[in-house]
């Protein structure tokens, strides 16, 4: 971790580019940070039918203090470019980071236990396939109907209270299972096999054929789009994350490490992870611009997102309502484009210093 700090000081020093972009990056999250406290003129959702299709820099666009003009509704394009950047960087990062956590500890997992080094009781698969049934069920459907309906509260609570009983349930069942010598018996659990097919899956579908099949059966919303997005997303960082472990695994000196009798979590803690961080930032990175150019498309198409939501893709569509509006597009597009060049262009330098060090 030391040397891919002290390597990222080094390219910020010598490289105009890396140092451009990057500053490009963070001066943009700052300002989506301390964007509640800026003093801007309109709201982005504030409707002023009177001045529709400003154009930007007009004198009637200076005049009103809609300087980078208004869309057909009248709202304030600087206020919704600003904010569809908030609303981008909402989305992408958290949905990413989620994913990248989730993606590299199942593709470790399933890299280094491969499919007979995980030996699971037969009470303790049993419980497993119940809880993650329960969990799936209670966890996912229940508040997709909570939500597609708009049902009261209560029903949020009684159904945390069954979850509650069914998982203490199925405790007092595991303490029963074993003190069988049947559910005592050890098989191997195939994690590596299950995690390979899970990907195969996921991937045979298109990713953006996938969300709009599964966004058609949600009601609009952020969380929710936030969850399927993680859904679709964590094979990318799992795929590296296994064949770098299954590497990393046939190495001198982690072969050393494991025939002293270090435990598992150590090794992996210890040894493997820090060779895994490169490789996982630059999926990281390319993940966001990804996810940034994805939520902008979804909500251009008005998918999986309420149509009060600010963003990238809802300034963008006003376009189809008057084509000679050209700052709709070139305004938050070109922004747009900026932002997942820099990202990219920052993707590109990590990736010449994770080849630097292996070479």
């Amino acid at each position: 971790m030391r040397q891919l700090w002290h390597h990222l000081i080094q390219l910020w020093q010598s490289n105009r580019i890396f140092k451009l972009a990057a500053a490009y990056l963070l001066l943009l999250f700052i300002l989506v940070l301390l964007l509640p406290w800026l003093p801007l003129p309109y709201a982005p959702n504030y409707l002023d039918f009177s001045n529709s299709y400003i154009p930007p820099f007009t004198p009637k666009s200076i005049q009103t203090s809609h300087f980078l003009g208004t869309d057909g509704l009248g709202r304030d394009i600087l206020s919704n470019v600003l904010y569809g950047a908030r609303s981008a960087f909402f989305i992408s990062i958290p949905v990413m980071t989620i994913a990248t956590i989730l993606g590299t500890g199942i593709g470790i997992s399933a890299g280094y236990f491969g499919d007979k080094a995980l030996q699971l009781y037969r009470y303790q698969l049993l419980l497993l396939v119940c809880l993650i049934s329960i969990l799936m069920y209670y966890g996912v459907y229940i508040p997709i109907q909570i939500a597609q309906y708009s049902l009261p509260y209560t029903y949020t609570i009684n159904s945390l209270a069954v979850l509650v009983v069914l998982i203490i349930a199925i405790g007092i069942l595991a303490i029963c299972l074993a003190r069988y010598s049947y559910w005592k018996k050890s098989i191997p659990l195939p994690f590596n096999w299950m995690v390979v097919r899970l990907m195969e899956a996921l991937n045979t579908i298109p990713r953006f054929v996938l969300i709009l099949v599964l966004a058609s059966f949600m009601p609009p919303s952020v969380l929710l789009l936030s969850l399927l997005l993680i859904f679709t997303v964590w094979t990318s960082s799992a795929r590296l994350a296994r064949a770098e472990m299954l590497c990393i695994k046939q190495l001198p000196y982690f072969e050393a490490a494991r025939s002293i009798g270090i435990a598992p979590h150590r090794l992996i803690w210890r040894h493997a992870l820090p060779n895994l961080l490169g490789p996982v930032l630059v999926v990281f990175t390319f993940g966001v611009g990804s996810l940034l150019a994805l939520e902008s498309t979804l909500s251009f198409l008005n998918i999986g997102l309420p149509t009060t939501f600010v963003s990238w893709g809802r300034t963008i569509s006003n376009i189809r309502s008057n084509s000679s509006a050209w700052w709709l597009v070139a305004l938050p597009g070109g922004l747009l484009t900026t932002t997942v060049l820099a990202i990219y262009t920052c993707s590109h330098y990590f990736t010449k210093i994770i080849r630097s060090k292996i070479n």
